[in-house]
C-alpha cells in the first residue's frame, strides 16, 4: 500500500475528538552525502516521536531484526515519548502496515509501542474501555497517547 494511502487509512481511523490534532509522516531525503529517513508523529503540530532511520543504526547498531530494542526505564530521558533511536523509519511503517489491518483487542495487547498508541487513538476504542486501561507500565509513547485521548475526550 502507498504511504498516502496509508497514512488516510490510519489517520480517518482516529476517534473524531483527536481527529486532525494527530497526524503522522514520513519522508525520505537522498542527495549528495545527505541522507536522511524519518517517520514522525505529531499533536497539535509539535512533534512528539521521531522515527529517524540514522539516529537507530548510529546510535544502538541495531542491522540485525533480532536485537531486543528495548530500552529500560532507568535510561530514558523524562518526558520523551520514544528515545533517540529506539525505532526506525522501517519500524514505524511497519507498525502502520500491520495495524491498518488488526483487530482493535489484537493492537491494545500488541507488544509493539507503535501499534499500541494508534490503537489508544482509534475510534474503535470506545469511552468505557479507555477509562478501564491501566496506564502503569506503559511504554511512554503509548502514556502520551493514552493520556492524549483522554483529556481530549474529557475523562478525568
Amino acid at each position: 500500500m502507498k504511504w498516502s494511502k496509508l497514512k488516510k487509512t490510519i489517520e480517518n481511523n482516529f476517534a473524531v475528538s483527536v481527529s486532525g490534532r494527530v497526524n503522522i509522516f514520513v519522508t525520505r531525503y537522498t542527495s549528495g552525502s545527505f541522507f536522511m529517513v524519518r517517520g514522525w508523529i505529531t499533536i497539535d503540530k509539535a512533534e512528539i516521536a521521531n522515527f529517524s532511520t540514522s539516529d537507530n543504526f548510529r546510535k544502538f547498531e541495531w542491522d540485525t531484526p533480532d536485537i531486543d530494542k528495548r530500552i529500560p526505564a532507568e535510561e530514558r530521558t523524562e518526558g520523551n515519548a520514544v528515545e533517540k533511536g529506539e525505532f526506525s523509519r522501517a519500524d514505524f511503517l511497519d507498525a502502520c502496515r500491520e495495524f491498518s489491518s488488526m483487530k482493535i483487542d489484537e493492537a491494545l495487547k500488541s507488544d509493539n509501542p507503535v501499534i499500541r498508541s494508534f490503537a489508544m487513538l482509534d475510534r474503535r476504542l470506545g469511552k468505557r474501555r479507555l477509562k478501564l486501561i491501566d496506564s502503569e507500565n506503559l511504554h511512554p509513547l503509548v502514556l502520551k497517547c493514552l493520556n492524549f485521548r483522554l483529556e481530549c475526550e474529557s475523562i478525568f
